[in-house]
């Protein structure tokens, strides 16, 4: 019986992590036919789309998977169009949450979002109600050649347009505000410098403290949030 249970719990911990496995490639192929749909398919010029192309080598998904996302979001598959939507709410205790989706159906997608904040005693409010508490940012991975290093922090059009970097062995990472991104972008490939990754990052302006229950609370309402597919990324003012 030992041996039994023993395989029986293998079979039900692989089914778990075969389960979790899938929506992890579901949200990638998401976000793979999201970057191609605002940026276009090229990955020399579209950096999004291949820091998500990457990520989706490093999970295994075959090529034939990333190519058909890529052409469904320059919209070559006119049944599956998919376009990001963005939701925000407030918790039960206050707390503010922003929530990026990509999906080809947003009235269920919405209708998924707001069964959640109801079941959490929360509301689901317009964006711009939430984002206000938030500071938006990009940021892009460069060579640590000397070369780029003395262009990074030396030509004072790029350098006060910096919010943050770090120094790495490998690369550079620039931390930019959403609206010096174009610039930097521009000037960096002006100078010749390879642009290895570009990503988003959203951060909260201000920290709010949560007592034991309301942190438990929250953290499974964000939980249930993370595990919608369509969902690509979440931020909050929570402190935990």
């Amino acid at each position: 019986m030992a041996g039994h249970s023993k395989w029986a719990n293998t079979k039900h911990r692989k089914k778990a992590q075969d389960i979790k496995r899938s929506k992890i490639f579901t949200k990638i192929i998401r976000e793979i036919t999201n970057a191609s749909a605002q940026n276009g398919s090229n990955l020399n010029t579209n950096l999004q789309l291949r820091t998500i192309v990457a990520k989706a080598n490093n999970y295994n998904i075959s090529k034939d998977l990333i190519n058909t996302a890529i052409q469904r979001g320059l919209g070559q598959d006119k049944k599956n169009i998919f376009k990001v939507v963005k939701y925000a709410g407030y918790s039960a205790s206050g707390i503010a949450i922003i929530i990026h989706c990509v999906t080809n159906n947003s009235n269920r997608t919405v209708s998924s979002i707001r069964n959640i904040f109801t079941r959490f005693k929360g509301t689901l409010v317009n964006y711009e109600n939430a984002q206000y508490l938030f500071s938006f940012f990009t940021t892009i991975q460069v060579d640590a050649s000397p070369h780029t290093r003395d262009i990074v922090l030396n030509n004072l059009d790029i350098h006060s347009r910096i919010y943050s970097k770090k120094i790495k062995k490998n690369f550079l990472e620039l931390t930019i505000k959403k609206n010096n991104v174009k610039f930097i972008k521009k000037q960096l490939l002006s100078s010749k410098i390879a642009l290895k990754t570009m990503r988003m990052i959203i951060t909260p302006k201000v920290l709010c403290d949560l007592d034991a229950i309301n942190k438990t609370k929250m953290l499974d309402l964000i939980n249930s949030l993370q595990k919608l597919k369509e969902t690509t990324e979440i931020a909050h003012n929570a402190k935990i």
